[in-house]
This record gives structure tokens, C-alpha cells and sequence, in this order.
């Protein structure tokens, strides 16, 4: 089954993106163009000043005589030689073509549409792979089948080949309404029951049925040459509002979620907006402005990676991260190119005549790589300072946290600061602290629960898979990365992270930590931090240890002087 999935996502992955190239080619080169627009009853919409259509006398209102020939529909279009009905009087033209360079405006708008539907395609195809189902399924389908809605078709040479594929993605796209709507109703859990059974029954006729309908508007089009523009305006109408159900159906599932799984959905947001912009262009084309295109399309691309970020992960990353290392990598990137920029500038103007611009790029790439860590550092600081203060306040809550606990003078106290902490600054759901047993037993006991979602075992034993994790990894654990071979601890307070409390390379606590309270995931810098913290709280209750004994000690030699007086 496996193959099968791999194997379709392969073939048409190929098929997409191997008929891509020729539309592509227009961005750069001169492509045929005919300046002629038709509609589906074959009346001329539109035809361009000085274009072989305007040259041909063809003018807005005059109507293709039955059969309508389908190459009036061709992309790119080919020379043609067709009748023509104008005020109740017949005529023949023939149409040529010539070359025409796309303007700024399509270049760009081609060029967007063609990256926004390689997003579709490879999310669509890594969700489908990495989370095989129903839902994935119906995703799949809708991101490859998207292609035609925005991207159409475009092959230059053979005739066959062009409507082959033509027909074949028009047809097909017809189902994607009925696509979005079937994977409305099995979002995020891939479950129907309740009041989508009916509705899903529903949309998987409308699946079957809507591509019917396309393949009999092309028949009566393509065959029979018969006018059918009323027949395209009833389907796009039907299309438009199975499209404004299925946003209907994303809005309800978020409403009536709650918990960690609003804050996981609560992106999906952007797909029923994406829906309802959508069917606006659609059913109003001629009221919206010309830039309006571009504000579906830009928030289309954040559709795949909202489905992701809902169903891919078992926890939701912290958005802030991503944009946070993106700003840090892009300064650090921006540094250093505009370092080797401003040197290449300054050395060829100044010495043009001399062969110091190599030596002196030479200099500044070993200054700049010695430093690197210290660079990145200060703009990873002056980033989260200046955009993400929260973020940087509660980082630097942890770093004060990590410095006191270590004039800590009781465990008590050491507890304190590792479960409040840490719950309080980065605003965690959870955290609970599992001390080895003081009797010697190689068991883990619950101690300083924090927050609603503390963990409910109330012990852990030298022998389960986290401990063990811990014990040979000595570092921060992931607790889906952890084999259970018990269900209790993972389905009790959801909690994410495990960090070891070290003491002289023997493990005496651990700490557990839950999700952010937005659902978010605790992010590698984070982790950091809280290393920081666990570390200093190892060398915490070593120094408590080491003075309880101190004392004891004392206490005994007392004991011990008394007896000899």
C-alpha cells in the first residue's frame, strides 16, 4: 500500500510539474497570442487593438456560427479559419497569430501562481506520506487538482496531447469542491460521525457528480460545438456555493472545538477566508479591482501550511520561533553578503588598479567566521529584544532563575524554581517534578505538581522507557520520542519535555514540563534555557547535600567529644 501511495505521489507529481515548463517559458520569451477573448457561446468578449483578432475585423458581440470550433478555445492558440454571425449577415475570417512578451504585471502574476501551486503540491504530498488517510487523501486531491483553476493549461505542440490533458484537468477539477467539503467534514480528526454523516454522503456525491457535469460541458462544447455559456454559469454558481459550505463547515468545526485543539486550528482560519474570497472573484469578476487577485493568492499559499501545522504534528510549533529564526538567519545572511558587497565596492573604486579587493575579502571572510557565534548571538539577541520582548523577558526570567536557585538553601526551594518558574515565565500549562526515592528504591516519585494539566502517575520506575531514555541520553527528552509500554503518563497532563536533574552523573530528579498554553510546542531555545536551569538546580541540591552532611558531620564529632569528656 505503501508503493501504491509513494507511486501516485511520484507519477503525478510528474505529470504536473513536467507540463509546468512551456507556461513557464512565456515569463522570459515571446509566446504566440491571437488578442482574441470568446466566451462559451463563442461570442467575441474581447479583441485587442493592433492584434491579429482586431486585424481579422473581429470586433466585441460577434458570434461563432454553430459548430463552434474548440480551437477557439486552444492555449496557446493556433491559427484558425472560422464563420462568423454579425448582425444576421455570415461571414468567414481567419485569425493568425503572433508572437507577444507578457507584460510586468502577468509576469509576476504567473510567476506567483506557479510558486503558490508547487507550495500545493508539495505539502499536499508530504502530508499525504507522512499522515496516510481519508482526510489526507481528500487534501492530496484537492492541492494537485488546484493547478487548473489557477494555472490552466498551456502546451504548444501537439493538438492531441493538449486536450488530452485539458479535458482530463478540467473535468477533474471539477470535483474540487466536493473535495474541500469532504475534507471539511473529516477535519483534523479524520472521523465522520453526528451531523457530518448525512453531509458527507452528500459531498461524495457532488465529488462524483461535478466532474460529470464538466465532462458533459466539454461534449456539448468540444463535440458538438453547442453554445453553452448558460450551462458554465449554472455549474460555477453550484460550484460556488458547495465552495461557501465547505467554509461554512471549517468555521463550525473550529467553534465548537476547545482547548489545545482551537489554539491547533485556529490557522485553518485562513483556508474558509481563502473559500469566500474565492467564490467573491468568481461570481463578481467585473465589480473587483485588478489588484484584487493577488490577496487570494497570497493567503492561499498559507492554506497548505495551515492543514499541516493542524495535522501533521501531535504538538503545534510556536510560530514566533520560525519568524524569530528566519528575521536571525536573514540579518546574519544580509551581514555577511553585504560585507563582501560593500568591500568589492569600496576596493574597486579605490584601488581598481591593484589585486588588494582579494586579499582584503580574504581578511574580512576569516574575521567574520572567528566571530561568527558572537555575530549570531548578538543579532539573536537584538531579534528577540527588539520584535519578540515577551519571548526575550521570559528568556531572560529563566537565566536570573538559573543564577538564584544556586544560593538556594532548601529543596524546597530548588523545587520551586524549577516547576513555578518555568510555567510562569514561558506560560506553560504544566510542570511536575519525579524525586529518586530518599530509601534507596530505584524509583521516581511525584513531588510539586504545577498547573491544571500536571501529570497523574504517581510514580516512575527504573525500568520505564522515560527513565531509561534519560538515564543513557543524560539530556532533555522529547516524550514522543519515547517507546511507552504504558499509557498512563502521556495521556495524563500532555506533558512534551523531560529534562534530567543530574547529580555527580547520578540521575535524582526529573522534570516534566507540558505545552505551551496556546498548544504551542516548547521551542530549541527554550529548551536551552530551561538546561540552563536544570543544570544549576543539580549543582543546587548538590551544594544542600554536601552542607546537610557537612552539618552532620559536625553534629557526630559533637556527639563524639561529649562522650570523651
Amino acid at each position: 500500500m505503501r508503493f501504491a501511495r509513494v507511486a501516485v505521489v511520484i507519477i503525478v507529481g510528474a505529470w504536473m510539474l513536467g507540463t509546468l515548463p512551456p507556461e513557464l517559458s512565456c515569463i522570459a520569451t515571446a509566446c504566440p497570442d491571437n488578442g482574441l477573448s470568446v466566451n462559451y457561446d463563442g461570442v467575441v468578449t474581447d479583441a485587442e487593438d493592433g492584434s491579429p483578432a482586431a486585424k481579422a475585423g473581429l470586433v466585441p458581440g460577434d458570434r461563432a456560427a454553430v459548430p463552434i470550433p474548440h480551437d477557439l478555445y486552444r492555449d496557446p492558440p493556433v491559427p484558425i479559419t472560422f464563420a462568423i454571425v454579425r448582425n444576421g449577415g455570415r461571414r468567414t475570417v481567419h485569425v493568425g497569430t503572433e508572437l507577444s512578451t507578457f507584460d510586468t504585471t502577468d509576469k509576476v502574476r504567473l510567476a506567483v501562481l506557479t510558486a503558490s501551486y508547487l507550495v500545493f503540491l508539495l505539502v499536499g504530498s508530504a502530508v499525504l506520506l507522512l499522515r496516510p488517510s481519508a482526510m489526507t487523501w481528500t487534501f492530496y486531491g484537492y492541492c494537485v487538482l488546484h493547478r487548473f483553476g489557477d494555472l490552466g493549461f498551456y502546451w504548444p505542440d501537439s493538438g492531441a496531447f493538449y486536450w488530452t490533458n485539458y479535458i482530463a484537468l478540467a473535468t477533474l477539477g471539477g470535483a474540487l469542491c466536493g473535495l474541500v467539503t469532504m475534507f471539511a467534514l473529516l477535519f483534523p480528526n479524520d472521523r465522520i460521525d453526528a451531523w457530518r454523516r448525512p453531509l458527507y454522503a452528500i459531498a461524495i456525491a457532488l465529488t462524483l457528480m461535478f466532474p460529470l457535469a464538466w465532462a458533459a460541458l466539454f461534449v456539448r462544447l468540444g463535440v458538438w460545438g453547442l453554445p453553452s455559456e448558460a450551462f458554465f454559469n449554472r455549474l460555477v454558481f453550484l460550484t460556488s456555493v458547495v465552495y461557501a459550505g465547505a467554509a461554512a463547515i471549517f468555521i463550525a468545526t473550529l467553534v465548537t472545538s476547545s482547548g489545545d485543539e482551537r489554539h491547533r486550528l485556529r490557522w485553518i482560519l485562513v483556508f474558509p477566508l481563502v473559500l469566500i474570497l474565492r467564490v467573491v472573484a468568481i461570481e463578481m469578476p467585473h465589480y473587483l479591482p485588478e489588484w484584487y487577485w493577488v490577496v487570494p493568492t497570497a493567503l492561499g499559499v498559507c492554506v497548505p501550511l495551515a492543514v499541516a501545522y493542524a495535522i501533521v504534528r501531535r504538538r503545534v510549533f510556536d510560530i514566533e520561533f520560525a519568524i524569530s529564526r528566519a528575521l536571525i538567519y536573514g540579518a546574519l545572511t544580509s551581514i555577511i553578503a553585504g560585507s563582501f558587497l560593500l568591500i568589492d565596492w569600496f576596493m574597486s573604486e579605490q584601488f581598481s588598479q591593484s589585486k588588494l579587493t582579494l586579499t582584503a575579502e580574504i581578511v574580512v571572510a576569516l574575521a567574520l567566521g572567528s566571530s561568527l557565534n558572537m555575530l549570531h548571538r548578538n543579532v539573536d539577541r537584538f531579534v528577540d529584544g527588539t520584535f519578540f520582548r515577551k519571548r526575550h523577558a521570559a528568556e531572560r526570567r529563566i537565566e536570573k532563575a538559573a543564577a538564584a536557585i544556586l544560593r538556594a538553601e532548601s529543596h524546597d526551594v530548588v523545587d520551586r524554581f524549577l516547576a513555578h518558574e518555568p510555567v510562569e515565565a514561558f506560560e506553560l500549562t504544566s510542570a511536575v517534578l519525579y524525586h529518586r526515592d530518599a530509601s534507596g528504591e530505584a524509583t521516581f516519585r511525584r513531588e510539586a505538581p504545577v498547573g491544571s494539566g500536571a501529570i497523574a502517575a504517581r510514580e516512575l520506575t527504573h525500568d520505564d522507557p522515560l527513565v531509561l531514555h534519560l538515564l543513557a541520553e543524560g539530556e532533555p527528552v522529547r516524550l514522543a520520542d519515547v517507546a511507552w509500554t504504558s499509557q498512563e503518563l502521556p495521556a495524563a497532563g500532555n506533558a512534551v519535555l523531560a529534562m534530567p536533574v543530574l547529580l555527580r552523573d547520578e540521575l535524582m530528579t526529573i522534570a516534566l514540563y507540558g505545552p505551551h498554553r496556546t498548544g504551542a510546542d516548547i521551542d530549541p531555545d527554550e529548551v536551552r534555557s530551561l538546561s540552563r536551569l536544570v543544570a544549576n538546580a543539580g549543582a543546587a541540591y548538590d551544594h544542600i547535600e554536601a552542607r546537610a552532611l557537612r552539618h552532620e558531620v559536625e553534629r557526630l564529632k559533637r556527639e563524639l567529644d561529649a562522650m570523651r569528656v
